[in-house]
């Protein structure tokens, strides 16, 4: 068959179609007067007509599927970023919280030694935990009153000593590094046992070395400090002994405290400025 039949025989079978399709859709409409041949012309359209809808309708559901499909990505990543808000919030809360409480504890310590300790509150803005040195940084300096050698402790208890000052900022060596050192007494007893000094390596405990070996000391003894080495003041509560050990000449023993401080979570301290040597 040659090009030219091919290409007339599509042309006349479009032409045919196009002619149906146009006399079915006058048989659409609903009327009473419908000749034989538009009769006949709907009856062999319904198949048609039904396939035509079924794709209008499967084109519809397709094209909703995937309107809807993006419009729920865009809602869920929405929401996943309204959570991740909510979630920031409340961490937010929780810290103002937190805050709070310790900032009342603190303040009802302050109320409560008012007449025996010149309290100043400060707050850690920096720490240097290296195996060399423990310290922290304060946000109080020379300009606000704070001089070398003052004690910093909180509600709970001692936490170290100034060491260095700058106008706006000072150093605290904490208690729980390898060169602290203070002076210790049995709370209950008022028996003055040594001295307490970092734990070195390890810094979860203080250490009271050299003990005679008929010290009077326990688990579970109150430690406070004896104010007998002109730097911190006494009766400042340093923490529990949980365990007393003898060295092995059996001559001498060594006692663990366990501080009232927990090192790891400071916030706020206080500046005594009435102790050390800037005590007024």
């Amino acid at each position: 068959m040659s090009k030219k039949k091919i290409v007339g025989t599509i042309a006349a079978m479009l032409t045919v179609s196009i002619i149906f399709i146009t006399t079915a859709a006058n048989t659409i409409e609903p009327r009473e007067d419908l000749t034989i041949l538009e009769k006949g012309l709907r009856i062999a359209a319904s198949p048609f007509q039904h396939g035509m809808a079924a794709i209008d309708d499967w084109r519809g559901r397709v094209m909703y599927f995937f309107v809807d499909r993006t419009q729920l990505q865009e809602e869920n990543i929405f929401l996943k970023k309204e959570i991740s808000l909510l979630k920031q919030e409340v961490d937010t809360l929780k810290d103002a919280a937190l805050e709070n409480e310790r900032l009342r504890e603190m303040l009802a310590y302050q109320e409560e030694t008012k007449g025996q300790y010149n309290l100043q509150v400060a707050k850690i803005i920096a720490e240097n935990d290296s195996n060399l040195q423990h310290t922290v940084i304060l946000n109080l300096g020379s300009d606000d009153g704070v001089a070398s050698g003052m004690s910093v402790i909180n509600q709970n208890g001692l936490i170290g000593r100034v060491i260095n000052v700058q106008p706006s900022t000072s150093e605290v060596l904490l208690l729980s590094d390898r060169e602290s050192a203070v002076g210790a007494r049995v709370w209950a007893t008022r028996e003055t046992i040594g001295v307490a000094e970092g734990g070195g390596d390890n810094d979860a405990f203080l250490e009271l070395i050299h003990l005679a070996h008929d010290a009077e000391i326990q688990e579970g003894d109150e430690i406070i400090t004896s104010g007998l080495d002109s730097i911190f003041p006494a009766g400042i509560r340093i923490g529990k002994i949980v365990n007393v050990e003898f060295d092995s000449s059996g001559l001498t023993k060594t006692a663990y405290i366990q501080p009232y401080v927990d090192f790891t979570k400071l916030e706020e301290v206080f500046i005594m400025l009435n102790s050390g040597e800037g005590g007024i």
